[in-house]
C-alpha cells in the first residue's frame, strides 16, 4: 500500500467528510457572527468538539502513512510485484545474449523495488508470493529458457517368442532339450515405451535435451529411465561439445533412431542394437563428453567427425544397471572415434564407420567376478541410402574382447540389412540380421548365434501416427527356430 492509496482511502472516510463540511460552515458563518445567541454558542461548542475529533483522526492517518513508509514496514507487495493468475511474481532479468545474472531474484528485493504512483482507482490488495517454502528465494526466471516437451508412445500386440524382443529379451543359450530355459512364447498386449523428449534453448549456442522413458518389462512393472541428458555448446558447424549421457556413435542406427519407435520404419531395433536392459551387448549409451563437427573445406564431400570419452559399461555384465551413470568401477575411460561422409552429388547417401575402445576390470566391479582385465574393441562400418521413397540400411559391427593372459580375443561379428519402399501411406519393408556372440566370451551378456528375416508393413494412417505389422523368423543356436508376429501403433504427441 503506497501513500497515494492511503490518502485516497483517508478522504473517503465519513469522519473526514464531516470535518470538512463543518469547517466550511464555520468559515461561512463567521462573517455574520456579530451577535450570537445562547443557542449559537452551544452550536459553536459542538462544532469545536467535532473539529478536535477530526484533527485527531487526521493525526492518526498521518502516523499510519509514516509507519507504511518506514524501512521493513511493508506488509504486502506493490501491484507490480503481486502474483498473477499464471504464477508468482517475477523480477526482471537480462534476456539471452545480454550481460547480467540469469539467476532468481530474492523476493525481498522484489518487494523493495520502487513503484510509480498509481493514477487509476486502487484495486483490492493481493498478498505477494514470498516463496516462504524456499527460504525467500524465487525460482522464477523472467525471460529465461522455455522447456519444450514432445511425447512418443507405442502400443503392441505380440504373438510368439520373438514378437517384440525390445520388450521380451531373448534368452541366451536356451535349449528346449537340454534343460536350459528358452524364451517363453507369449500372446499379449504390450505397453511400449512412454517417451518424453525434452529440449530447451538456453542461448543461441547453448542447448539442453533429455529423454525420459517409462516402460514395463517382463515383471509387468513400469520403470523410469533417463535415457539421455546432454548439454550442448555449439561454436559453429565445425565444432560442438556436449556433456551428459548420450547414445554412443557406434554405427548408424544407434544415433539415428533413439527411443521413439514412431521414427523408425520397423517396429523395433535390430538385435545387435538392443538396449543394455533388453539383453544388448554393445555399449549403446555412454556417460561423458562428446565432440563433433564438420571438416572445413569438405562441403561437397560432407565429411564429419565425432570423438567421445566417458564411462564404459560395467565390468560385470550381470550388473543391475550396466550404464555407469554415477559410479565407475575403474579409472580406465572408454573412447570412441567416428566419421562419415554425406556427399552432395548423391543425395541421401551416407557412408561411415567408428572405432570404440575400453578396458574392463571385472575383479574390481561392485559385484566382482574372477576374470582378468579385458581389453574391448568395437569396429563398425555402414552404408545407408535414405530418400523420401527409398530406404536402404546396411551395417556391420565386430566386437572383440581380449582377456589379458589369453592368446586370442573373443570375436563376435554382427550385421543387418534393411530395405523399404514407400507407396503413399504404405511402406513395406524387409530386414535380415545376423548376430554371432561367442559363447566362450566371459563378458558377453547374450551368447549364441541368431539370424533370420523380418518382414513388415508400415501404414502412416495419420500425420503423426503409424500402424506397423511385422513378422519375425529367427534361427537360434541350440533352439528350434522362433516365430513372432507383432502389431504396433506408434505415435507422437
Amino acid at each position: 500500500m503506497n501513500l497515494s492509496r492511503i490518502v485516497w482511502k483517508s478522504i473517503r472516510r465519513p469522519s473526514f467528510l464531516v470535518a470538512y463540511g463543518l469547517v466550511s460552515l464555520l468559515l461561512i458563518g463567521g462573517s455574520s457572527a456579530g451577535a450570537q445567541t445562547e443557542s449559537d454558542q452551544s452550536a459553536s461548542s459542538d462544532i469545536l468538539k467535532r473539529l478536535n475529533a477530526a484533527e485527531a483522526e487526521i493525526a492518526r492517518l498521518k502516523a499510519e502513512v509514516a509507519n507504511q513508509n518506514a524501512p521493513g514496514g511493508a506488509r504486502g507487495a506493490s501491484p507490480q510485484s503481486a502474483p498473477t493468475a499464471t504464477g508468482p511474481a517475477e523480477a526482471s532479468a537480462p534476456q539471452n545474449g545480454q550481460s547480467g545474472s540469469m539467476g532468481p531474484v530474492p523476493a525481498a528485493q522484489q518487494e523493495a523495488a520502487p513503484t510509480p504512483p498509481v493514477e487509476a482507482p486502487p484495486t483490492p490488495e493481493v498478498e505477494a508470493d514470498t516463496d516462504s517454502g524456499m527460504q525467500g528465494h524465487s525460482m522464477a526466471i523472467p525471460g529465461g529458457p522455455v522447456m519444450n516437451i514432445r511425447g512418443f508412445f507405442d502400443f503392441n500386440f505380440g504373438v510368439g517368442s520373438i514378437a517384440n524382443p525390445l520388450v521380451f529379451p531373448i534368452i541366451d543359450n536356451g535349449c528346449g532339450t537340454c534343460g536350459n530355459p528358452v524364451t517363453p512364447p507369449h500372446t499379449t498386449f504390450q505397453a511400449g515405451e512412454f517417451d518424453l523428449f525434452i529440449t530447451s534453448k538456453l542461448a543461441d549456442n547453448l542447448n539442453f535435451l533429455s529423454e525420459v522413458v517409462l516402460g514395463p518389462d517382463d515383471t509387468n512393472e513400469f520403470n523410469v529411465d533417463i535415457e539421455r541428458y546432454q548439454l550442448t555448446y555449439k561454436v559453429n558447424r565445425y565444432f560442438a561439445a556436449a556433456a551428459g549421457r548420450f547414445h554412443t556413435a557406434i554405427g548408424y542406427y544407434n544415433t539415428a533412431y533413439h527411443h521413439g519407435t514412431w521414427f523408425s520404419t520397423a517396429e523395433g531395433r535390430p538385435i545387435m542394437y538392443l538396449f543394455e536392459d533388453s539383453g544388448g551387448i554393445l555399449p549403446v549409451h555412454m556417460v561423458g563428453l562428446s565432440f563433433t563437427g564438420a571438416v572445413p573445406n569438405t562441403e561437397k564431400l560432407g565429411l564429419h567427425w565425432t570423438a567421445e570419452v566417458g564411462n564404459g559399461l560395467s565390468s560385470n555384465p550381470f550388473a543391475t544397471e550396466s550404464v555407469q551413470n554415477f559410479y565407475s568401477d575403474r579409472n580406465y575411460k572408454a573412447t570412441n572415434l567416428a566419421t562419415y561422409v554425406r556427399p552432395e552429388f548423391v543425395s541421401g547417401l551416407q557412408i561411415g564407420g567408428s572405432w570404440y575402445h575400453d578396458g574392463l576390470n571385472p575383479a574390481q566391479a561392485q559385484s566382482p567376478l574372477p576374470i582378468a582385465e579385458v581389453r574391448q574393441n568395437i569396429e563398425s562400418a555402414y552404408i545407408v541410402y535414405l530418400t523420401s521413397q527409398w530406404e536402404f540400411l546396411n551395417e556391420a559391427v565386430l566386437l572383440s574382447n581380449h582377456v589379458m593372459g589369453t592368446p586370442e580375443p573373443f570375436r563376435s561379428p554382427m550385421a543387418y540389412t534393411q530395405f523399404a519402399r514407400k507407396f503413399g501411406i504404405y511402406k513395406p519393408y524387409f530386414r535380415y540380421q545376423y548376430v554371432r556372440d561367442n559363447v566362450n566370451d566371459p563378458v558377453n551378456l547374450l551368447k549364441g548365434t541368431y539370424y533370420g528375416p523380418s518382414a513388415g508393413l508400415r501404414i502412416d494412417f495419420s500425420t503423426y501416427a503409424a500402424f506397423k505389422l511385422q513378422f519375425n523368423h529367427l534361427f537360434e543356436s541350440s533352439q528350434l527356430p522362433g516365430n513372432g508376429l507383432d502389431a504396433q501403433v506408434s505415435f507422437a504427441f
